[in-house]
């Protein structure tokens, strides 16, 4: 089975998409800090993948409302890879 990362990376490539503004980035990087941070708070541990599946949108800068449906998309893969494993 492909690897979660590449499969949304995959996917990223082929959607057309306006980036973020360059200028934005560090602000999406310290949303991304505060979010963890939370999780963190609320006794949720993120694992590699969930790290790396946030960096990935940052790096591809894709906007803010195509990253909210691919988060949750991303959430049910996970699940729904779990379920298969267990």
């Amino acid at each position: 089975m492909e690897n979660i990362i590449d499969t949304y990376r995959n996917r990223i490539k082929a959607m057309g998409y306006e980036p973020r503004r360059q200028e934005e980035i560090p602000d999406v990087m310290a949303a991304y800090c505060e979010a963890i941070a939370n999780c963190k708070i609320e006794g949720l541990e993120l694992v590699s993948d969930d790290h790396s599946f946030c960096l990935l949108l940052v790096e591809t800068q894709i906007p803010v409302d195509v990253a909210i449906g691919l988060a949750q998309d991303y959430n049910r893969d996970v699940l729904s890879r779990q379920k298969l494993a267990a």
